[in-house]
């Protein structure tokens, strides 16, 4: 098998599953009792907050707010820090589902939501961020890099931008698609909110994290135990935080990773060089969105999908879902949006899976043009 839905999940790396094996029934203790192997526990849990704030340019100052999801994290992020006395809400309309429909849901109880535009690139347009932003605006969320696209947004620049017209608002960012595949630095990008997942990044499903510049900006939105600073109550995963801490120290080098995953983007580019094929991305080269006008992308994923490669039509929270909001706000035509698919790569794609998958793609679809014809 060819995987290259990476965007959607990783596979759990081979180490971190030895963990994860470990802590569930070996050192199964709950961090909040008090004995010994239970203080280990906890130890060993904010061991990886410091790890994981570490790898986000910043040093553990009680930051960082284990949750059982990224989607978690961006609701914590979102409705932990709304207010009834808030001003404007922006988002830009390329968020993940997480982030856009908690936009939408707040805007149905009354809040004051606006959306910021897409460039043909995918990126926000920053011209339409700075029209939008006024002393009134109290909380911002920008993606740092799109699901979808591969797009990636400047945040200092949009943190100049709300230090210039709006300095009390409060900025978020879902870094889900960025983290362990790009450099980050919250400190230097003046992010005051940030979400990251494990399983984007060879680590386990159900544990994602929140890091919290002040942690007085959110309340709770889970209420129990007190667990995560009162911020989200729940007995710890502690072995999916500790696999977490694994996969992210078994990462390697990022600029390495990021070199080799370019060569594979170009690779696949250069081999589906055909005839009416459109590149819809630009940005990061771990997320590659194609359009083929003329033929049906799911049917493009399926035919791919019988000779053993998996791709997707794009983010695996839509997928079933007709249309695609992302790609019509960049301006694409109803044909391309109906005959999109998302190939994203890894540090584990190998550059003869790459050549091989592009060349299969190109076969797929000039067989399907001319079974339309």
């Amino acid at each position: 098998m060819i995987y290259l839905d990476n965007a959607a999940t990783t596979p759990l790396d081979k180490e971190a599953g030895e963990i994860y094996l470990n802590f569930a029934s070996n050192d199964f203790f709950n961090p909040s009792a008090i004995y010994s192997k239970s203080i280990n526990i906890f130890n060993e849990i904010e061991i990886t907050k410091e790890c994981i704030a570490k790898h986000l340019g910043t040093n553990f100052d009680n930051n960082i707010i284990f949750t059982a999801s990224a989607t978690e994290a961006n609701n914590l992020a979102i409705r932990g820090a709304y207010r009834k006395n808030f001003g404007k809400m922006l988002f830009s309309i390329g968020e993940h589902p997480s982030v856009y429909n908690v936009a939408m849901e707040l805007k149905k109880q009354g809040a004051n939501i606006d959306f910021i535009n897409l460039q043909p690139s995918g990126e926000i347009d920053y011209l339409d961020l700075e029209n939008k932003l006024s002393n009134d605006v109290s909380f911002i969320s920008v993606m740092f890099c799109s699901n979808e696209t591969g797009a990636i947004n400047d945040l200092k620049r949009i943190s100049d931008l709300k230090n210039k017209y709006c300095p009390k608002a409060i900025l978020h960012s879902d870094g889900v698609q960025a983290f362990g595949k790009l450099k980050i630095n919250v400190e230097y990008f003046g992010i005051d909110l940030f979400t990251i997942s494990a399983h984007k990044t060879f680590g386990p499903k159900g544990i994602g994290a929140l890091y919290v510049k002040n942690k007085n900006i959110i309340n709770p939105i889970i209420f129990g135990g007190g667990q995560e600073y009162n911020l989200r109550s729940g007995t710890e995963n502690v072995p999916a935080i500790l696999a977490f801490k694994k996969a992210i120290l078994n990462v390697g080098n990022l600029k390495q990773n990021y070199k080799h995953v370019q060569e594979c983007c170009d690779i696949f580019k250069k081999e589906i060089n055909v005839t009416g094929c459109k590149i819809n991305s630009s940005g990061s080269p771990y997320v590659l969105s194609l359009s083929f006008p003329g033929v049906n992308g799911e049917t493009l994923v399926h035919m791919m999908e019988s000779k053993n490669i998996l791709i997707s039509r794009g983010s695996a929270c839509s997928s079933k879902k007709s249309g695609n909001r992302i790609l019509e706000a960049m301006g694409l035509s109803k044909e391309d949006i109906l005959g999109s698919i998302r190939i994203s790569f890894s540090k584990n794609t190998t550059l003869e899976e790459t050549r091989l998958a592009g060349q299969i793609l190109s076969n797929c679809y000039t067989e399907l043009k001319e079974k339309l014809k």
